[in-house]
């Protein structure tokens, strides 16, 4: 995978030197963020939305679910001729997000309470967006732009712990509608607003086994699980990014940004009809039944400096 994004970044530096060659107003900018994102997975926000209907079960606020990710972007801008694209990928990791639930439940006539800690899978999403981009007029400069692109989401959660192993992977792409606008405060700083629209979709994969062995006088019984997909289910994201930065232009080459960036998509499943089936040879018995999954949001977001060089 890193192979093939180093590929496509220098095919695309080699076209747009190509491409900048041909008009003196054309501009090539590269440069990387640093942001501190907070990722809020679907996986939670499932859990947390399951919850609310129940009286006594909360789920509290998600923790360790901010880390700095370092997105890499490349511009490439022709005033003259009114168009413009744009290369964006990032990619981010949470390891041990987790978070409290209250149970509040009753026994023979008696409240009882108490509070234990739940740990999210290891959850980790890369975005690749491209952009292509029209000014309206050569009058309006960078006022404002549309134009249209596509996405790719890689989506994974797994874990693997004791006897116990999961793994949801899920790849989709989509298109995407693009709004930008550059707004001259001064001759070297600016506002630069975006936003995207997306829907991405595409195949989901997903293992599943959990298996325990055990040893009695009487002799060894073991009992496993797994669950099966029917190989169409579907993932599909659909949502939008939004960025909003003051940049600063200096020795006419170099840019510096402060901003904000909020990602937000809604994820659900198409197709979805996992059967979990299970066995235990202490009891002689096994079962299987459909296994449902709900819905959930997914954000990420979080304020972000970044440095690059225009060409």
């Amino acid at each position: 995978m890193k192979k093939n994004i180093k590929k496509f970044i220098l095919t695309l530096i080699l076209a747009n030197s190509a491409l900048f060659s041909q008009g003196s107003k054309a501009t090539i900018e590269t440069g990387i963020k640093a942001q501190k994102a907070e990722f809020i997975p679907y996986e939670y926000s499932r859990d947390k939305t399951d919850a609310e209907p129940y009286w006594g079960y909360k789920v509290n606020d998600l923790r360790s679910n901010t880390k700095t990710i370092n997105p890499f972007f490349f511009i490439y801008k022709n005033l003259e001729n009114g168009f413009g694209f744009e290369f964006e990928y990032s990619k981010i990791q949470m390891e041990r997000a987790n978070y409290d639930i209250d149970n509040v439940y009753r026994i023979n006539n008696t409240i009882q309470y108490e509070r234990y800690k739940e740990y999210l899978r290891y959850n980790e999403r890369n975005d690749y967006k491209l952009n292509f981009f029209f000014y309206l007029s050569p009058e309006s400069k960078e006022y404002f732009a549309i134009g249209g692109g596509i996405r790719k989401i890689d989506r994974i959660r797994n874990i693997s712990k004791d006897n116990f192993t999961a793994e949801e992977k899920i790849i989709a792409l989509g298109p995407q509608i693009v709004l930008k606008s550059k707004i001259p405060i001064t001759d070297q700083l600016s506002l630069n607003l975006g936003l995207d629209f997306y829907h991405t979709q595409g195949k989901r994969d997903y293992y599943y086994l959990d298996s325990n062995l055990y040893y009695f006088p009487s002799g060894t019984f073991a009992d496993f699980a797994f669950i099966k997909g029917n190989g169409k289910t579907k993932g599909v994201f659909q949502g939008y990014e939004a960025n909003i930065s003051l940049k600063y232009n200096f020795l006419e080459n170099f840019n510096l940004a402060f901003g904000y960036n909020y990602n937000y998509s809604y994820f659900k499943y198409e197709d979805l009809n996992d059967t979990y089936f299970s066995y235990s040879s202490f009891r002689n018995s096994y079962g299987f039944q459909n296994s449902k999954l709900s819905n959930g949001k997914e954000i990420i977001r979080g304020f972000y400096i970044s440095a690059s060089t225009v060409f």
